[in-house]
């Protein structure tokens, strides 16, 4: 089925000003992250700079300009608990995972197994919100989700 239509804007809100810009993820060496996302997964790197004994760098997809991913680089990060599937990982508060919209998952999981890339879960579909879905990781065990819009709606 078709998402529905997106409720009424609030322009009158005092948050109305609110977009989103970007999503940060902490990772313990600067250049394996970077390498990651520009040399696996060919995504840009728009800025990079300090914070303390951090480097960070804002990356973005291969296509899209208003979406970036924040690096969050250097020592005194602590390991996380790497999940086995994604329903495992739904046990543990706080952030699951970002999404990334693509034409077709199938294509875009045979180029993360090609490069090497974790691909967590094989895809599913969920008629209610008429998507298929799968999940990958990066190497440290942060989870994204891919998807795709199926049905008569496959505005991104």
């Amino acid at each position: 089925m078709p998402l529905p239509a997106a409720p009424a804007r609030n322009t009158s809100s005092p948050f109305s000003s609110m977009h989103g810009h970007h999503a940060a993820i902490r990772y313990p060496d600067f250049e394996a992250a970077r390498s990651f996302w520009v040399d696996t997964m060919d995504w840009r790197v728009l800025q990079t700079w300090p914070y303390g004994e951090l480097t960070l760098a804002y990356v973005m997809p291969p296509d899209q300009d208003d979406f970036h991913l924040e690096i969050l680089a250097g020592p005194g990060a602590a390991a996380q608990t790497i999940y086995d599937d994604v329903d495992a990982s739904l046990a543990a508060n706080g952030f699951n995972h970002v999404c990334l919209s693509v034409d077709s998952v199938d294509e875009a999981l045979a180029a993360l197994r090609e490069r090497g890339v974790d691909v967590v879960n094989p895809p599913f579909e969920i008629d209610d919100i008429s998507a298929r879905l799968a999940f990958f990781r990066d190497p440290w065990g942060n989870m994204f989700e891919l998807t795709e819009r199926t049905g008569g709606d496959h505005a991104h």
